[in-house]
């Protein structure tokens, strides 16, 4: 039986049954959540429990060893799997989506390097994007290149095998994309993940100190950021991409939320003194709390859902992509990822007035959804979300692509 807050008769019939594998998942992680989140180390376990379920090889398609779902598929995965544990999930959502666009770049050396993630179903992380300044290439006299980097945190960094590499070259000035093996001398990982929300995303400072790599490394080359040329059409996709994942995070733990607390309200629950009723589950207040939240966050997914097939189709060729439906489509995500966001904080912190003051101990971990969704809410200000939208509707302007759209 699924944990979805509503059945759909229509699309439950065509469920992915990589769904069902995410449920399972979850129910394996749901015991010990609580413990591992307040310890906070990196989740290395519940990684292979992925590993173990073939669920680091989604998107990889079936001709390089995966099994050939769509970024939102997978994106679905992440949403099932953030009710539960919200940090691995993160981590996850930021694999998907390097490997994903490494894919989409079909070259040669990306070929061999997803071939060889599928065998060994390597896990990734990135040192983000030189947008930010994170780092520099320089070409080897000897053939190869070196990597130089300083990230402030990266997500899942703990657990990478590979690093997606995005840095500009001092040779050249253009945007090069690598693969970094996190085993190379020069490649360090810092101990310093200490947020109260996404503990177990585990998103810790990195270190490229003159990495060698082989020519085989790289990936893709475009123009670089700031050069005045236009970003190329899929590289465009790619900030998009992580905004709309931040939107399934966001639907994923409102919904972990909710069930949570209604399996306590269930559970554990007592009625108001006042209410009249004898059951937690009649209580007129507890129902309709429940039922305003569950609705508002039903909402969001389907405009979050809405969005995504909108990048779907520019990914995929079905949608030319222009700078008109690139920002489109970002407009679209960022609306979505607004909603999302309030919702979702909105449902996290009013559970507790169903649930009631005992929910509050620590043995629950019912707090863990508010400040998961809070740290996740920080990645970039919602004010400027907002004032980026308001320019959209009131101006017409689309958004300049940059690291946050």
């Amino acid at each position: 039986m699924t944990r979805e807050l509503f059945a759909n008769p229509l699309t439950d019939s065509a469920r992915s049954p990589w769904f069902d594998v995410a449920e399972r998942v979850g129910d394996e992680l749901r015991p010990s959540i609580v413990e591992r989140e307040a310890e906070g180390a990196p989740p290395r376990d519940a990684l292979d429990l992925l590993r173990s379920y073939d669920l680091l090889n989604l998107v990889i398609p079936a001709e390089l060893g995966g099994a050939g779902q769509s970024w939102s598929t997978a994106a679905e995965v992440t949403r099932i799997l953030a009710r539960t544990d919200a940090g691995l999930a993160h981590a996850l959502g930021y694999h998907y989506t390097w490997v994903r666009f490494v894919v989409l770049y079909d070259s040669a050396n990306g070929r061999e390097i997803i071939r060889r993630t599928a065998r060994e179903q390597l896990f990734w992380a990135s040192i983000g994007s030189a947008f930010g300044g994170s780092g520099s290439i320089r070409a080897e006299a000897g053939g190869g290149y070196i990597v130089d980097a300083d990230r402030g945190f990266a997500t899942g960094s703990p657990l990478a095998d590979l690093f997606f590499t995005q840095t500009v070259s001092t040779d050249d000035g253009r945007f090069y994309l690598t693969a970094v093996d996190t085993s190379l001398p020069g490649v360090s990982v810092a101990d310093d993940w200490d947020a109260f929300g996404q503990r177990l995303s585990v998103s810790n400072a990195i270190v490229l100190d003159s990495v060698h790599i082989a020519a085989s490394d790289l990936i893709a080359i475009f123009p670089a950021p700031g050069s005045g040329e236009p970003p190329a059409p899929l590289q465009s996709l790619m900030i998009p991409s992580f905004q709309l994942l931040f939107g399934y995070l966001n639907v994923g733990i409102a919904e972990g939320a909710l069930l949570e607390a209604r399996d306590y309200v269930r559970e554990h629950g007592r009625p108001w003194l006042h209410s009249g009723v004898e059951r937690a589950v009649d209580d007129p207040h507890i129902r309709a709390l429940f039922g305003e939240h569950a609705a508002k966050v039903a909402g969001s997914a389907a405009q979050v859902r809405s969005a995504a097939e909108v990048l779907e189709a520019l990914a995929g060729g079905d949608i030319p992509i222009t700078p008109e439906t690139r920002g489109q489509a970002a407009e679209l995500i960022a609306a979505a990822k607004v909603v999302s966001q309030r919702v979702g904080l909105d449902a996290t912190s009013a559970i507790f007035e169903a649930t009631g003051a005992r929910s509050s101990a620590r043995r629950h971990g019912l707090d863990r959804f508010w400040r998961n969704l809070r740290t996740v809410s920080l990645h970039d200000p919602l004010a400027h979300k907002l004032t980026e939208l308001g320019d959209y509707v009131l101006k017409g302007v689309l958004p300049v692509p940059s690291v946050y759209r």
